[in-house]
């Protein structure tokens, strides 16, 4: 449907810009700049959900785990047999015991609800713990001083720093000669660090796992074992065969089982903004439709003229054909090119925005995490790409036929 010979040629003439001829050619430019806005549009938005997903996902994943063996009742008894029953089975690549418990963190009299894990002492080093970053402290001195590991956004709530000291309150009574009463200690704060996630950031205590047994009154169970996993979709071949050596000891439970809600909302969003951003390339696509309508009529006795030289039918659709996929390739270039801009430098963007209006762009409070993130997936770009040369393509049909059906002798009769 492409334009060859003599056609290419007209076809170049035609889109060359001429006095006469400036509105189509303005017409022609706000059509290259529609679809070049429609195209980065949709390639930075679904690049930013990419992102979104990937970086929520590997949160979630590095705080919970690929896989959790439960215990029932919130007691897991007997864990280190199962973690030696688990040993050298494939695709395990960590194993953790921790117990999980809700409490109140008080300091001079702000109070805040929070979740303590109890982890073991090997476990407290950042690449283990699969937090961000470490904001304050250290983290090795916290099984070394009985101290504790806290939230970012929890520190700061509490205006506590490394080396301060928090209180903890369990909400479960225990008895004394005078009646029952909650049972509460005063720990060290050993480090402040970053997980990611906001709602984790704002919850998490880390305590180590002999402490939170003796302030918890756990004996020596703990509630769950974190399984990782040499990759998360590795849960579907692995999961089977690691609930088979569980048995009824415990329950197994899945990362897709834990968040099925949260995948399954991320996917369904991806698909329809796909669909709401790709309406801006159509509506872009109009606009190459009215330049080729113009440029027909504007250009009705040249086509007059090249249809009584013997040129056919589909040579006039050919030519018109390949303006309108000329624009529409232009479009694309250009938006691909400014897409690629915006992902570079999405964070200097972000911060000249918040600065410059007072904005908060990306509140981790509502998206979970704390920093955005880009990420391109050539599938998703290829597939905008191809919606956007076929919509450019169709745009051309109804123009280019109605060019081909011009008849010469009812035009040139005027001239």
């Amino acid at each position: 449907m492409l334009a060859r010979g003599y056609e290419w040629s007209v076809a170049m003439r035609y889109m060359l810009a001429r006095k006469r001829d400036r509105v189509i050619s303005v017409t022609a430019v706000l059509s290259v700049t529609a679809i070049a806005l429609g195209v980065a549009a949709l390639i930075v938005v679904m690049a930013v959900m990419n992102g979104f997903r990937a970086e929520l996902m590997d949160k979630i994943l590095g705080y919970h785990g690929h896989i959790l063996i439960q215990g029932y009742g919130g007691k897991l008894s007997g864990y280190e047999q199962i973690m030696d029953d688990l040993k050298g089975t494939e695709g395990i690549v960590k194993m953790m015991p921790f117990s999980e418990n809700q409490v109140m963190v008080t300091n001079e009299g702000e109070a805040w609800g929070a979740i303590v894990r109890g982890l073991p002492d090997d476990f407290f080093d950042a690449e283990r713990l699969g937090i961000a970053s470490v904001k304050a402290g250290s983290l090795s001195a916290a099984p070394a001083e009985g101290g504790l590991v806290l939230g970012y956004q929890l520190a700061n709530r509490l205006r506590v720093s490394a080396g301060d000291k928090v209180t903890i309150v369990s909400p479960k009574s225990v008895p004394t000669p005078f009646g029952s009463t909650l049972r509460y200690l005063s720990y060290p704060v050993a480090a402040v660090v970053e997980i990611g996630v906001y709602q984790f950031d704002e919850s998490f205590i880390g305590m180590p796992l002999d402490e939170a047994q003796r302030f918890f009154r756990l004996d020596d169970s703990v509630a769950n074992i974190e399984l990782m996993l040499t990759e998360p979709d590795a849960v579907d071949a692995i999961g089977p065969e690691i609930s088979a050596i569980v048995g009824e000891r415990a329950y197994v439970r899945t990362w897709r089982s834990l968040n099925q809600s949260l995948v399954g909302a991320l996917q369904t969003e991806r698909v329809m903004m796909f669909l709401i951003v790709g309406l801006i390339i159509l509506v872009a696509v109009f606009n190459i439709s009215s330049s080729l309508f113009m440029l027909v009529k504007d250009k009705s006795p040249d086509i007059a003229i090249l249809r009584t030289i013997g040129a056919t039918q589909a040579s006039i659709k050919r030519i018109f054909v390949t303006i309108g996929l000329f624009v529409g390739s232009a479009g694309i270039i250009f938006g691909s090119l400014l897409s690629w801009l915006i992902i570079s430098n999405i964070e200097a963007i972000k911060s000249f925005i918040e600065r410059a209006f007072g904005l908060q762009v990306w509140d981790p409070a509502v998206r979970f995490i704390t920093s955005l993130r880009a990420e391109v997936n050539l599938t998703e770009a290829g597939l905008t790409v191809g919606l956007a040369l076929l919509l450019s393509f169709v745009a051309t049909i109804i123009p280019a036929r109605r060019a081909a059906k011009i008849d010469p002798v009812e035009v040139l009769r005027y001239e």
